[in-house]
């Protein structure tokens, strides 16, 4: 806040924003990704349909849609530190709530709305906001190493949330992982978050504070809303952005929230298919961090081209494993090729954002973008489940969204143009 006095540290304060901004991930992304474990155990007891409940994770990416251009636009005025830990308590509050759950309109309160503005508050936008902040010269390592919290959180949570609901139920899973993030983790981000460096008394890139008195903070003087929208709606990268984030959204999404559901249907037991997810978690905490790397050398639309590629091959074994007996390796090799593409896309669409529209009211120009993200995932997971209560397949579905990472990867090598490299800070 204006007047506080620098937290005076011995050592780059930005490695602690990454490290928190990397928990922060692994929360926030295995919340609402832990929806497809919860909905075994839900159909199981309520009934519901597939397509129905899965409205309620629908809900939650359109809440998170409509408010996330308002939320970017108050973290570029009050900064991280008035935003992410309240998102933080929201998510946890959200899941458990889930312990109540006894009607469906209840998963569409507890998911729909409380979850979805809680991830638009402290979830991939702001979170990846936060980099260019604290990071110039390994912007793009800084982002994979941040943005792996998520697969580092669907690791260790999601077979862990099998596991408490098997032994347990799902309530008491719900309710054991709220209180984990409402009261475990949300107060740290509050006591550690700082908004810049110079709040600590240090530069960018950990760099020595330029000579004379230290700038005045720069919260509460961001361009409105209406004004940046006005800024970017005539950019070629941002609608290019925007095209790739939504076959993102829908993908990622899709695959993530049927994932166990699926491999469950094709023969796999709750605990084997819990642990091939946490895997995907794992793999995408790599991939999120090579292609970072790659990005910063052979160029961002080069790298997030090999990614979705990547994340294309995995989907292709995922569609073709329940025509070949499901045999447990493939499986597995899933997990290996999905999880590397699905770390690499968002690093590298978070970093050619960065690149494109880094600034001052980069955290609204993110929150923009995530609009069309926010859609793509609310459209995906209800018409992919009302698909399979129709058909008995996810063959439709999941072949569309094929086609779509192979539009998105074209975007990123003809659409996209990469804008100058900034020179380095000296």
């Amino acid at each position: 806040m204006p007047g506080r006095p620098p937290l005076p540290v011995s050592f780059y304060y930005g490695w602690v924003i990454v490290a928190l901004a990397f928990w922060t991930m692994a929360f926030t992304i295995t919340s609402r990704f832990a929806f497809g474990i919860f909905q075994v155990p839900l159909i199981a007891e309520f009934g519901w349909g597939r397509g129905a409940l899965g409205g309620a994770y629908a809900l939650m990416l359109i809440v998170y849609a409509i408010v996330s251009p308002f939320i970017g636009s108050l973290f570029d005025r009050r900064g991280p530190r008035a935003v992410v830990p309240l998102g933080s308590a929201l998510v946890g509050a959200g899941l458990a709530l889930g312990f109540f759950v006894s009607e469906l309109w209840h998963m569409y309160a507890f998911t729909g709305l409380v979850m979805g503005i809680g991830s638009a508050m402290s979830g991939f936008a702001l979170n990846s906001a936060m980099m260019p902040r604290w990071f110039q010269r390994k912007r793009g390592a800084a982002t994979g190493i941040a943005l792996s919290g998520s697969g580092v959180g669907i690791l260790l949570l999601i077979p862990a949330i099998e596991r408490l609901i098997a032994g347990a139920g799902w309530r008491a899973a719900y309710l054991a992982f709220g209180l984990l993030v409402l009261a475990g983790f949300a107060p740290v981000l509050g006591l550690l978050l700082r908004d810049r460096p110079g709040d600590v008394g240090q530069a960018v890139d950990g760099l020595p504070p330029a000579p004379g008195p230290a700038p005045l903070p720069e919260t509460g003087h961001a361009v409105p809303l209406r004004q940046v929208l006005a800024g970017v709606r005539g950019e070629r990268n941002f609608w290019a952005l925007a095209a790739i984030v939504f076959f993102l959204g829908l993908g990622n999404n899709t695959i993530l929230s049927q994932l166990h559901i699926y491999l469950v249907d094709a023969k796999f037991t709750t605990a084997s298919s819990a642990l091939i997810f946490g895997s995907v978690g794992a793999i995408r905490m790599a991939g999120s961090m090579i292609l970072g790397w790659a990005s910063d050398r052979i160029g961002r639309p080069r790298a997030q081209a090999a990614a979705l590629a990547i994340t294309a091959a995995g989907l292709a074994i995922l569609l073709l494993l329940p025509a070949l007996g499901s045999p447990p390796w493939m499986g597995w090799l899933f997990a290996l090729v999905f999880g590397i593409g699905m770390g690499g896309t968002g690093t590298c669409h978070s970093a050619m954002a960065a690149d494109s529209f880094g600034g001052r009211s980069f955290g609204a120009v993110m929150c923009l973008l995530e609009i069309a993200f926010g859609v793509g995932g609310a459209l995906g997971p209800p018409l992919a489940g009302l698909l399979f209560d129709w058909t008995g397949s996810y063959r439709i579905p999941f072949s569309f969204i094929l086609a779509g990472l192979g539009a998105a990867l074209c975007v990123a090598l003809f659409v996209y143009e990469p804008p100058a490299r900034r020179p380095n800070v000296s």
